[in-house]
C-alpha cells in the first residue's frame, strides 16, 4: 500500500509540465528555509523570553528576600522584647502581686513604657501590645485597623501553644496586617513559667511597597498571595484581572484587553508566600517583537517576490516547450500547417532553439512528402474501395434472370415482375455513386435479395430478418448484409441436405449497430475457420468475400469490428459492429 502511494505520486510529479515541477521544486525548498527560518526566529524569541523571565525572577527574589528581611526584624523585634531584662524583671515582680493591686497596676502601666521605647516610627511595626496572663492589654502605637476578636483569640492560642517560639497571623483578605509575637516566658529563674504575650501588628504593604522600586520597569506591578487570599496589590491592579494563584515559580505571558503583560510568579519558602511581578510586554520586548514581525514581513515579501520570478523564468525556459509540445500533438493529427504556425521564429542558440528549428524543418519535409503522395493514395484507395463495392455475383444475376426467364414461360408474370421490381432495387441500391447508406436502406436491399432466393430455393431455406432500433437514422458503407446471406447461401444452404434456417439481426445498442447472419447449415471445420479468420480462404465464383467485407469495414472506421464463429453440422454465425453516426460524407 505505502509502496502503491509512492509510486503514484512520482507518477503524478512525472506528469507535471517542467515549469510546474520547476516552480514545485523551489516551492519545497523556500518552504523548508522559510520554516527553518521561522523556527530560527521562534527559538531565539522563546530564548529571550527565558532569559527576561531569569532576569525578572533575579529581581523578584530580591525583592522578595527584602520583604522577607523587613519580617526578619519584626521577629527579631519580638524575640529581643521577651528577653529584655527589665522586661523579664518587671513581669516576674508583677505576677507576684495580686492581679488588682496597686504594685501589680504599676509594673503593667510599666511595660507600657518599656514598649513605648521600642517604638521606631520608621519601622513598619505599627502597634506593640502586651497582654497578661489574665488577657489585660497594654497596647502601643498607632494602627488603623481594629483587630477582631477571633483574630486575636486565634492569635493567642498560636502563642500557647508555641511555647515561646515566634508565631504570625494573617495577613488574609479578612486580616489585612501581620500580628506576630510570642509568649514571653520567665528565663530568670529557668522556670519558663508563661508572663504573658507581646504582639507586634505589622502593615505588610508598607514593607512592599518600600522595595517596590528595586524592580526595573516603571510599570511593574506586585501582587502578593497567602495561599489563595491576596495580601498585597497595587493601585494599579484596580480594575484589572489579577493572575491567579500558582504553587511553583513560573512565568506565562497573558492579554488583557487587547494588551499583553508579562507575569513571573516566585515561590517564597520562607513565608509560603507567593509573589507575582507582573509588567506591559511591550516594556521590554516590544523593540524586539516589532523586530520580529519586520523579519516575518521581509521573509513573507522575499519569499512571494522569489515565486513570481521563479515563474517567470520558468516560462521563459519552457514556453518554447510548450509550443514545441503543442506542434508535436498537432503533427499527430496530421494538421502540418498549424503545427508550424504555433512554432514561433526564435533567435534562441541554446539547445531549445536548436530542437524547435529542427523539428519545423522536419515538419516542413514530411509535409512536402504528404502532399506529394497523397493525392496518389487518396486515388488508389478511392479505386480499390469502388472495386470492392462493385462485386456482385455474376452468378446470382444470372441464376435470378433465368429464374424470371421461366416464370414469364410458365405464364406466372405477376411473379415474375415482382422478381424483377427486387432485382432492379438490388441493382440500383449496389451500383449508387455514395458508398454509404442508411442501415434501413442496406436492410430493405437484404430483404429484396431474400425474397428472389425464396423464389429460387422453394422451400429449402427459411428466412427471418429482424431489425430493432432507429436504423433509418444511422449509416453504414453498401453492401456489407447481403454478401453475408449470400454466402450463408452458397456455403451453409446449399451443401446442406435438410431445411436450413437463416436469421438477419439488426439492433442497436448505445454507441454502437449490431450486425448478425446466422445460419443452421453444413458450418465449416476448425481449419476452414481458421482460414477464413486469417483472409488466406479463397471464396467461390466471383462474389463479395469475406475478406472483402473486413477490408472495407477496415477503411471506413478502425472501430468497427468481424468476427466469425462456425462448427460442422451446426451452422454458422457472423456478427459486425459498427459505430452510430448519423451523417457522412458523399463520395462521388
Amino acid at each position: 500500500m505505502k509502496n502503491g502511494i509512492k509510486q503514484q505520486m512520482k507518477n503524478r510529479f512525472n506528469n507535471l509540465k517542467i515549469s510546474k515541477k520547476m516552480i514545485l521544486v523551489y516551492f519545497c525548498f523556500a518552504s523548508i528555509f522559510f520554516l527553518i527560518a521561522f523556527a530560527s526566529l521562534q527559538v531565539s524569541f522563546n530564548i529571550y523570553s527565558e532569559k527576561l523571565y531569569e532576569k525578572s525572577l533575579q529581581e523578584l527574589d530580591f525583592f522578595a528576600q527584602k520583604v522577607n528581611d523587613g519580617l526578619d526584624e519584626v521577629e527579631s523585634k519580638s524575640f529581643n522584647l521577651a528577653l529584655d531584662t527589665a522586661v523579664q524583671e518587671n513581669l516576674q515582680d508583677m505576677l507576684k502581686e495580686s492581679q488588682w493591686s496597686y504594685e501589680y497596676n504599676r509594673r503593667l502601666y510599666k511595660m507600657r513604657t518599656i514598649l513605648l521605647n521600642e517604638m521606631d516610627p520608621l519601622s513598619c511595626i505599627q502597634s506593640i501590645t502586651y497582654i497578661d496572663p489574665y488577657g489585660v492589654k497594654q497596647e502601643v502605637g498607632t494602627s488603623a485597623w481594629t483587630i477582631p476578636e477571633e483574630s486575636m483569640n486565634e492569635f493567642l492560642e498560636m502563642s500557647k501553644e508555641a511555647q515561646g517560639a515566634f508565631v504570625s497571623y494573617g495577613p488574609t483578605e479578612d486580616c489585612p496586617y501581620l500580628i506576630a509575637g510570642r509568649q514571653i516566658r520567665n528565663r530568670l529563674d529557668m522556670s519558663l513559667k508563661d508572663m504573658g504575650t507581646i504582639m507586634l501588628v505589622c502593615n505588610i504593604s508598607d514593607i512592599i511597597a518600600k522595595n517596590k522600586s528595586r524592580l526595573e520597569s516603571p510599570q511593574a506591578s506586585v501582587v502578593v498571595y497567602s495561599g489563595n487570599d491576596i495580601i498585597y496589590k497595587d493601585e494599579t491592579s484596580d480594575g484589572m484581572i489579577l493572575p491567579t494563584y500558582r504553587e511553583n515559580s513560573s512565568y506565562e505571558i497573558k492579554t488583557y484587553h487587547g494588551k499583553k503583560y508579562f507575569m513571573c510568579y516566585l515561590h517564597s519558602d520562607e513565608t509560603d508566600w507567593m509573589y507575582v511581578n507582573y509588567f506591559p510586554y511591550s516594556d521590554i520586548f516590544g523593540q524586539v517583537q516589532s523586530m520580529r514581525y519586520l523579519l516575518f514581513g521581509c521573509f513573507a515579501v522575499i519569499f512571494v517576490l522569489l515565486v513570481f520570478c521563479m515563474n517567470r523564468v520558468a516560462k521563459i525556459i519552457t514556453e518554447p516547450l510548450e509550443h514545441l509540445t503543442l506542434s508535436m500533438q498537432i503533427v499527430e493529427d496530421g494538421n502540418f500547417q498549424a503545427a508550424k504556425d504555433v512554432l514561433t521564429e526564435t533567435d534562441r542558440q541554446d539547445e531549445i532553439g536548436i530542437l524547435t528549428k529542427d523539428f519545423r524543418v522536419m515538419v516542413e519535409q514530411v509535409d512536402e512528402l504528404i502532399r506529394e503522395n497523397y493525392e496518389k493514395q487518396i486515388l488508389l484507395q478511392d479505386t480499390k474501395y469502388k472495386m470492392l463495392r462493385a462485386q456482385i455475383n455474376p452468378h446470382f444475376l444470372y441464376n435470378t434472370l433465368n429464374v424470371i426467364n421461366w416464370m414469364v414461360k410458365a405464364k406466372r408474370n405477376e411473379e415474375a415482375g415482382k422478381m424483377i421490381v427486387e432485382l432492379g432495387a438490388i441493382l440500383h441500391y449496389s451500383f449508387a455513386q455514395n458508398p454509404y447508406a442508411t442501415i434501413q436502406e442496406e436492410l430493405d436491399m437484404v430483404k429484396s435479395f431474400v425474397a428472389i432466393q425464396k423464389t429460387r430455393y422453394q422451400g429449402r431455406i427459411e428466412f427471418d430478418v429482424t431489425a430493432e432500433g432507429e436504423l433509418e437514422r444511422y449509416y453504414t458503407p453498401r453492401m456489407i448484409l447481403q454478401p453475408l446471406v449470400e454466402n450463408a447461401i452458397s456455403y451453409g444452404a446449399e451443401p446442406y441436405l435438410e431445411i436450413c434456417r437463416i436469421t438477419v439481426t439488426v439492433r442497436e445498442e448505445a454507441e454502437s449497430i449490431i450486425m448478425v447472419v446466422r445460419d443452421t447449415g453444413a458450418g465449416m471445420s476448425q481449419e476452414e475457420l481458421e482460414a477464413v479468420r486469417n483472409s488466406d480462404y479463397k471464396p467461390k465464383g466471383h462474389g463479395i468475400g469475406l475478406k472483402n467485407i473486413r477490408e472495407r469495414l477496415a477503411m471506413d472506421d478502425s472501430r468497427s469490428t468481424f468476427r466469425i464463429e462456425s462448427e460442422i453440422g451446426k451452422g454458422t454465425r457472423v456478427e459486425i459492429h459498427i459505430q452510430k453516426r448519423t451523417e457522412v460524407e458523399n463520395h462521388v
